[in-house]
């Protein structure tokens, strides 16, 4: 074993410690000290986005999030005190994605020991867990990613021994969708000027959109987009009838569909439930993508089981950060990292300290045969 375990799962508590779901810049102010303690030399920008380079050359990326969302409900644990027990670490962000980070900067000091001859480029960013576009720290760091060839997004894809190694991902829009009403008194108000009492024959028109899917041959998985709502406001008072009902709609779409081309689809489905009285918002979106490469794929395999785990080649439902590398850098990415996606945003989220180190000395692993031996055209 290259890492150093119980540093690793030290690394993870002090990491879970710092609070990072209302901003990034005390989590990024840490990584940033254990970082120049190595001998690293660091960027950092206002909203905590970190970079640090370690070598020359072409490049090869791994990155990570440092924010996550709020604790929300009652714990039976302190999210915030990274408690160990039964060969796991319990707190906000122990899976998603502060075990990906606790595995970069371990990493990052194996590599300071052991300089590779090619150049990896680590980043630790800010503002992924539900901001548009424009806030994310991975996006905000684009134009500084130059000569990069590989990466790795170190999101959780571990679950026991077994590690997956996603090839890509669907993407990711919001819809705000204002049912407009007319607002008053609630003893005298009729039901059908009441916002609130559309909202079902408007849910029952988003379900019947038609479904695309998608069947990935190198990874023999079936796939399909999905329109979820996941937000209903309309909050005027006990006794006022609203004058609009506000719902927020996720979409969740196959790699071949742009942000734009999903708004006519829900603008007819409102347009057939509610008539003219509704308004469409849509905000910043992010496209899914498929990278399918075999040779990288199967350097990924080896190097997972070469740390006693099993690989999982799968396509992810969520949209992650290696979209973004992939759509706006060109950066042949995979996600791969220690953590359950199953336990985001959890409560009483976990991740077991066996797939933390196994996930990071694969990780590693792969960084090793890549200097070593593997060549790609680099992107410049």
């Amino acid at each position: 074993m290259e890492v150093d375990k119980n540093r690793l799962v030290a690394t993870l508590q002090s990491l879970i410690k710092i609070p990072s779901f209302e901003n990034s810049l005390a989590i990024s102010g840490f990584v940033k000290k254990e970082l120049e303690g190595m001998g690293h030399t660091v960027f950092s920008d206002e909203d905590g986005n970190i970079i640090t380079e370690i070598g020359d050359g072409s490049g090869f990326i791994l990155n990570a999030h440092l924010d996550t969302v709020a604790p929300g409900e009652v714990w039976s644990k302190d999210p915030f005190a990274g408690v160990v027990e039964g060969g796991k670490v319990y707190g906000r962000g122990a899976s998603d994605c502060k075990a990906g980070v606790a595995g970069m900067i371990e990493i990052a000091r194996m590599l300071a020991k052991d300089k590779p001859t090619k150049r990896v480029v680590l980043t630790f960013t800010a503002f992924e867990e539900g901001y548009p576009l424009e806030k994310n720290g991975v996006y905000r760091l684009i134009k500084k990613l130059k000569c990069i060839e590989r990466g790795i997004s170190m999101e959780s894809t571990t679950t026991g021994d077994t590690i997956g190694i996603s090839i890509g991902c669907r993407g990711s829009a919001n819809y705000i969708i204002d049912i407009i009403g007319k607002r008053g008194h609630s003893a005298y108000a009729k039901p059908e000027d009441n916002p609130i009492n559309k909202v079902p024959d408007l849910m029952k028109e988003i379900s019947r959109i038609p479904k695309s899917k998608l069947h990935i041959k190198s990874i023999d998985e079936h796939v399909e987009d999905a329109n979820i709502v996941t937000e209903i406001v309309a909050k005027e008072g006990q006794n006022v009838v609203p004058g609009k009902c506000r719902l927020s709609v996720n979409r969740r779409s196959l790699p071949d569909e742009g942000p734009e081309e999903f708004l006519p689809k829900l603008k007819a489905a409102c347009k057939k439930a509610l008539g003219k009285d509704f308004r469409i918002e849509q905000e910043s979106g992010i496209q899914g993508y498929i990278f399918d490469d075999r040779g990288f794929l199967e350097l990924c395999k080896k190097t997972i089981r070469e740390a006693g785990a099993k690989p999982l080649p799968k396509f992810e439902m969520a949209r992650i950060d290696s979209s973004i590398l992939h759509n706006f850098a060109g950066i042949g990415t995979f996600m791969m990292g220690p953590g359950s996606a199953m336990q985001a945003h959890t409560i009483d989220e976990y991740c077991e300290i066996d797939g933390l180190v196994k996930a990071t000395e694969a990780v590693l692993g792969l960084i090793r045969k890549w200097d070593e031996s593997v060549e790609f055209v680099p992107i410049c």
